[in-house]
């Protein structure tokens, strides 16, 4: 992936973030940014949650795997006790979530993945005048 591209997907992986309603000043959404950035680059990260993604993310952020996951979780359960997964149905336009559900980290993150990767990004973008 270019350097162009990769600041491209850090863009539209942080905005997505936000517009689902996570609060981009807990450890969690750095995590998540990064989590989703490398299952971009190699997609199959995803099926290693675990073993493979949290390591690499607790490596570049001097932390622990524990910590990773937890701080992911974290972002997850204030982003449900706010009522937010349910942008994440406007961005797919498909009915994901109810104001019951929550995606797991690995949903949440394939998904913001996903959301860069089929360019769905593109159609929120305000039209040139």
């Amino acid at each position: 992936m270019s350097e162009f591209d990769l600041n491209n997907a850090r863009r539209v992986i942080k905005l997505a973030l936000i517009k689902i309603g996570i609060r981009c000043d807990l450890l969690g959404f750095s995590y998540l940014c990064y989590a989703a950035e490398l299952v971009i680059e190699k997609p199959n990260r995803i099926h290693k949650l675990c073993s493979c993604l949290y390591k690499e993310i607790a490596e570049k952020f001097s932390s622990s795997e524990n910590c990773v996951e937890r701080g992911i979780r974290h972002v997850i359960e204030i982003t449900y006790l706010n009522k937010g997964f349910m942008e994440l149905n406007r961005m797919f336009n498909i009915p994901l979530y109810t104001l019951d559900s929550k995606p797991t980290a690995g949903e949440l993150i394939r998904l913001v993945s996903e959301y860069f990767v089929l360019g769905l990004y593109k159609q929120d973008l305000p039209c040139a005048v």
